[in-house]
């Protein structure tokens, strides 16, 4: 087997002051990496929240862009059936575009009221 080495202690009180200092060195050393990983995991955390949180808003400003973007398009299709209405020549033709506008606007309400 092989030879045990000992450790021997400083003789001098300077060279012993000196391998306390390096210890505790490393020993500081190792507790700020320590309480800095720490520090990161804490933070990796927070942004990992956040970044749920994000997602999460996120999908609910794409819901409501779809909505928006529905009742936008009934608006054009409610004027445009009311333009039809104005510029219709005779009394029938009038009829069936403000019957149409009716339809555009009652169903726009009707799926406004479910929203609500």
């Amino acid at each position: 087997m092989g030879k045990r080495m000992r450790m021997t202690l400083p003789k001098k009180e300077e060279d012993l002051q000196k391998v306390v200092e390096e210890v505790q060195e490393t020993h500081d050393h190792h507790h700020h990496h320590h309480e800095h990983v720490e520090g990161l995991d804490e933070i990796l955390h927070t942004i990992d929240v956040l970044m749920d949180v994000m997602n999460t808003r996120i999908s609910d400003l794409e819901e409501k862009v779809e909505f928006l973007r529905d009742e936008l398009l009934d608006l054009y299709r409610l004027f445009g059936a009311i333009v039809e209405a104005l510029a219709a020549e005779t009394p029938e033709a009038k009829k069936t575009a403000l019957s149409k506008a009716y339809e555009i606007l009652s169903k726009s309400v009707g799926k406004t009221l479910e929203k609500a």
